[in-house]
């Protein structure tokens, strides 16, 4: 069965500049390619037109907003390796309870908000090394504005799919 995973996705320079950094990283790394998000829900289970119904409601009663990305990180995870942390904005925060709430999920014991920058397994010195060639000009927050629904058919992301992408309420 497909998972499925609920995303914010960030708009306009900053999105561009993340995607860019991204795009450099994968190539230099070898890692695989993927577009700048946050993910609100992950590991959803269901039938795609019940997920989408869902994702529909949320993107209504959601505005668009700012998130704050923190200084760069890296983690044990292959879908954390370098990433940046995002700040536990009351936005945020209200983003994923209204998600748990409408896809019937029990809230995580911990809500960790990021945005990756490379997935992969590396040593810490390479991850260490690698986060000291990030460029100074990362943006220090990004316009969030839409939401997307992805069908992860495995754990590559060349596997996965967009099934809706809705912008914000405004």
């Amino acid at each position: 069965m497909n998972t499925f995973h609920l995303w914010l996705v960030p708009t306009g320079a900053g999105r561009d500049r993340l995607a860019g950094v991204i795009a450099g990283l994968s190539t230099r790394y070898h890692g695989p390619a993927f577009d700048p998000h946050l993910t609100l829900l992950g590991g959803l289970k269901g039938e795609e037109g019940a997920l989408v119904a869902c994702t529909n409601q949320l993107a209504r009663v959601l505005q668009p907003f700012e998130v704050r990305l923190m200084g760069p990180g890296s983690a044990a995870s292959y879908f954390r390796c370098v990433y940046l942390p995002v700040e536990l904005s009351p936005p945020v925060l209200e983003a994923h309870q209204r998600a748990t709430q409408l896809f019937d999920r029990q809230p995580a014991s911990t809500f960790d908000p990021h945005v990756s920058l490379l997935y992969g397994v590396f040593a810490e010195n390479v991850k260490r090394a690698i986060i000291k060639t990030l460029p100074s000009d990362l943006p220090g927050s990004v316009p969030v504005s839409r939401l997307q629904l992805i069908r992860a058919d495995s754990m590559n992301p060349q596997d996965w799919r967009v099934v809706k992408t809705l912008d914000l309420s405004l």
